[in-house]
C-alpha cells in the first residue's frame, strides 16, 4: 500500500510494466500530480525501458535448423497412444522450460529496474543534501553581512596554489568568522588544509578547511578567545590534522587586525 507523505520510490517498477493493481495505480497517479521528483523517477524508468529491445542484436536463425523445425511440424501425428503421450509430455516439457525463461527474464528486468530506482533516489537524496547546505551557508552570510559590526577581508594567495582565492567574513559580536575560498587544489591524500587564528608568534588551530573536486571550500570559524584579541588568519597544507603549530606548506592568509 502506498503511504500519501512518502515517495514512490518502490512501485515505479511496477507502475511503467503495468503490475499494479487499480487501486495502487489510482494513488500512484494522484501522488504523480503534485510530485516532481517521482515524476522524474517515471520518466527515467520509461526510458530505460523503451531502451531494453535493443541490448541484444537479433541472431538469424540457421538455414539448417529452419529445416529440421520445419520437417518436425510436416511429421504425421503420433499413431499409437504411446507416442501420443510422449509427445504430449515433450510439449508440456517446453512450455514449462519456455515459463521458467520468461518467468527469469521478467525477473532480471525487475531487478535491473529496482536497481536503476535505488540509484535515481540516492541521488536526489544527495542533491537535497547539496541544496540544504547551499541554503544554510546562504544564510549565514546573510547574517554575517547584516550585522553593523561585520567586516570582509580578502585572503591572500601566496603563490603555492596559483588560481586560488578567498575571504574571510567577520562578525565580532557573534565572535565568529566565516572563511570561503575557491580554486584551491584537494589536498593529497593523508594532508589537509589547516586554518589558523594567528596572534603575533603565536597560532591557535580554527579546525580543518574541507575542499571539494571542484576547489571550493568553507569553514565556520568560532574561537574560544575575542576575535579581536587576532591579527590574522593563516591557511596551511599538512600532514594529518592534530597539528598544534604550522609547519607545513603556506597557501593562503589574510589580516583581520585593526
Amino acid at each position: 500500500m502506498l503511504e500519501d507523505d512518502t515517495h514512490i520510490g518502490e512501485l515505479v517498477a511496477p507502475y511503467v510494466l503495468g503490475a499494479l493493481e487499480p487501486d495502487e495505480v489510482e494513488r500512484v497517479e494522484i501522488h504523480l500530480i503534485d510530485c516532481a521528483e517521482c515524476q522524474a523517477m517515471v520518466e527515467a524508468e520509461r526510458r530505460v525501458a523503451d531502451l531494453l529491445p535493443y541490448l541484444a542484436d537479433p541472431i538469424p536463425v540457421p538455414a539448417r535448423a529452419r529445416r529440421n523445425l520445419m520437417n518436425r511440424f510436416r511429421t504425421p501425428a503420433p499413431q499409437t497412444l504411446a507416442d501420443a503421450i510422449d509427445t504430449r509430455s515433450r510439449v508440456v516439457t517446453l512450455v514449462t522450460r519456455l515459463g521458467w525463461v520468461a518467468a527469469m527474464t521478467a525477473a532480471v528486468f525487475a531487478l535491473f529496474l529496482g536497481w536503476n530506482s535505488t540509484r535515481m533516489q540516492d541521488q536526489v537524496s544527495k542533491k537535497n543534501s547539496e541544496i540544504n547546505v547551499l541554503t544554510q551557508n546562504q544564510q549565514t552570510i546573510a547574517q554575517f553581512v547584516s550585522s553593523p559590526n561585520g567586516f570582509v577581508t580578502s585572503l591572500e594567495n601566496t603563490g603555492v596554489a596559483s588560481g586560488a582565492q578567498g575571504g574571510v567574513i567577520l562578525n565580532p559580536t557573534r565572535n565568529a568568522a566565516l572563511l570561503v575560498v575557491e580554486g584551491l587544489p584537494k589536498p593529497p591524500t593523508g594532508h589537509s588544509y589547516v586554518v589558523w587564528m594567528v596572534r603575533g608568534n603565536e597560532h591557535v588551530n580554527a579546525g580543518i578547511l574541507p575542499v571539494d573536486s571542484q576547489g571550493r571550500g568553507t569553514l565556520y570559524i568560532t574561537p574560544r578567545e575575542a576575535l579581536a584579541s587576532f591579527d590574522g588568519i593563516l591557511v596551511t597544507e599538512e600532514t594529518g590534522t592534530q597539528v598544534s603549530n604550522p609547519s607545513g606548506t603556506r597557501m593562503l592568509a589574510a589580516h583581520v587586525g585593526n
